[in-house]
């Protein structure tokens, strides 16, 4: 769904969202019994209107990520969490599971993916280590 499409089916949404609160507080709630203030009524509606729009801004903003499957051999990073030789490497500001071929390497080391492992694991090595798996 492009952008322009999800703005007018969220507008639309909308309308039909205050138009069911209006029915339900100036009709029905009446016809039961219950008086509703028109300060309420007005409250009602800008609450609902404000927490579509911060649901919409939110998706709208979630659309616009740039969508990766998995990082390619060669793809730079530094180590979030050590590994020993298991831990966690940030490549492209995506956190991933990631094993060491070579040795331990500490938080903040530059690695480079040599490879995907079993799953969403990666392989890596240091950027300046020789590479240990063929």
């Amino acid at each position: 769904m492009t952008c322009g499409r999800f703005i007018a089916y969220t507008l639309a949404d909308l309308l039909f969202k205050e138009t069911i609160l209006l029915i339900i507080l100036l009709l029905i709630l009446p016809a039961a019994g219950v008086a509703v203030p028109g300060w309420g009524v007005i409250s009602a509606m800008v609450i609902l209107a404000v927490v579509s729009i911060a649901l919409a801004r939110v998706t709208l903003r979630t659309m616009r990520l740039k969508s990766r499957r998995f990082p390619d051999a060669g793809a730079r990073g530094y180590v979030v969490k050590p590994l020993e030789p298991e831990g966690y490497v940030r490549i492209e500001n995506e956190l991933w599971p990631a094993t060491a071929v070579g040795s331990e390497l500490p938080t903040g080391e530059e690695i480079v993916v040599l490879r995907m492992g079993k799953g969403l694991h990666l392989l890596v090595d240091a950027v300046d280590g020789s590479v240990a798996e063929t």
